[in-house]
């Protein structure tokens, strides 16, 4: 299966170095806000992400543009205990180095859709409750496959502002008990060198 995974990667990287017609790097960061899905307490947690980018330019409509992002993702979650007596709150802090391939198609020059595959590879995960931390990172998967929806608009100077749904595929869970999906939605800045 790597084989062909590695096998798929190398075809499509030699045909876009021979269709490309130009190629620009830059960099991007921005506001996450993250949940877990199937989670009937989970609550959307605040992050962050940044990273840089290659924009791969087709034609004038299409463009590919792979990534390499930190992501800071996880949830925020309410426990009820004694019939609802007492409440605790937890965070699920966890750390992505998420790599996005998207596929970008200008309506305009200056505004684009996007969509395409994310390959997500968990760097940490810590659970905090009060002022206890617990690394759960043992029992999460390390890989997280997903899917990537977006807009975006460049303006001429090189700047531009960007908005993408990410939703997982792969359960975050070792175990099979619970199926727990990222859910990410980022809005943020990019510039183009």
């Amino acid at each position: 299966m790597k084989k062909l995974i590695l096998s798929g990667i190398l075809a499509i990287g030699t045909v876009l170095a021979v269709k490309a017609q130009s190629v620009k790097f830059g960099v991007k960061g921005g506001l996450n806000l993250a949940k877990i899905t199937n989670e009937s307490s989970s609550k959307t947690r605040a992050s962050f992400y940044a990273g840089g980018l290659a924009n791969i330019a087709l034609d004038q409509h299409w463009a590919i543009q792979p990534e390499l992002l930190y992501s800071g993702q996880g949830t925020k979650m309410k426990s009820s205990y004694l019939g609802g007596l007492i409440t605790a709150e937890s965070t699920l802090k966890t750390d992505y180095i998420n790599i996005p391939v998207m596929v970008q198609y200008s309506i305009v020059p200056a505004f684009y859709l996007e969509a395409g595959p994310q390959l997500g590879i968990l760097a940490g995960a810590k659970l905090k409750g009060g002022n206890v931390s617990v690394d759960v990172k043992d029992q999460m998967k390390s890989i997280d496959f997903g899917i990537g929806v977006g807009f975006g608009y460049k303006f001429d100077m090189g700047l531009g502002v960007s908005g993408r749904y990410n939703f997982g595929l792969t359960n975050l869970n070792e175990s099979d008990k619970q199926t727990n999906k990222n859910s990410v939605a980022q809005i943020g800045l990019f510039y183009m060198f």
